[in-house]
């Protein structure tokens, strides 16, 4: 770790803007690694604030123990930091997670699952419509609205009658949201 710490502060010092920004970026994550302990300490007893603060330090680290911690955190009282894990863990795009943001779907918390529903359409994989077809029947309009839009990022022909009947009768979010769906929908 020493070694590499050591090359980043010497690319610090690097003429080229792009390679002094590289290191930068570089090092401020390193840092937050080795902060790792504190920081899991904060996400499981600090103020929200401080455990909100925490997770977003964590978005820009991969790595299984990242996950960890922020799997724990889906467990928290606190809506906002189960809300903030899931808005992390869905930006990493990686299918491992998938089946944890599934189970986010069941949180109590309308605002933790629309933030669930916008983290699982983001990974557009047809394998997670059932689940968001679900969430076409929730009771929270913005759970529905963003479930529109996620199934039609999916461009799934298997939604086409959902789509058709918002298109029709839902507000007008939804509306949009599904007449952009069947535009973009396979044949």
């Amino acid at each position: 770790m020493d070694k590499r710490k050591e090359i980043l502060i010497n690319a610090l010092q690097d003429k080229e803007e792009d390679v002094h920004k590289a290191a930068a970026e570089a090092l401020e994550r390193l840092e937050v690694r080795q902060r790792l302990e504190p920081l899991e300490q904060k996400i499981a007893s600090g103020a929200m604030l401080v455990k909100i603060r925490a997770i977003y330090a964590l978005g820009s680290l991969r790595g299984q123990r990242i996950i960890d911690i922020l799997l724990k955190a889906l467990n928290d009282p606190s809506d906002d930091v189960r809300a903030a894990a899931i808005r992390v863990l869905g930006a990493y795009g990686d299918f491992n997670v998938a089946q944890h943001l599934v189970e986010a779907l069941k949180d109590p918390s309308p605002v933790v699952v629309r933030v669930a529903v916008d983290a699982i359409g983001n990974f557009r994989n047809p394998k997670l419509i059932g689940p968001l077809f679900q969430m076409l029947k929730h009771p929270d309009q913005g759970v529905v609205e963003r479930a529109i839009e996620a199934v039609g990022k999916l461009g799934d022909k298997r939604a086409e009658e959902a789509m058709i009947y918002f298109a029709v009768k839902g507000n007008n979010k939804m509306k949009a949201f599904a007449i952009k769906a069947l535009g973009e929908m396979e044949y």
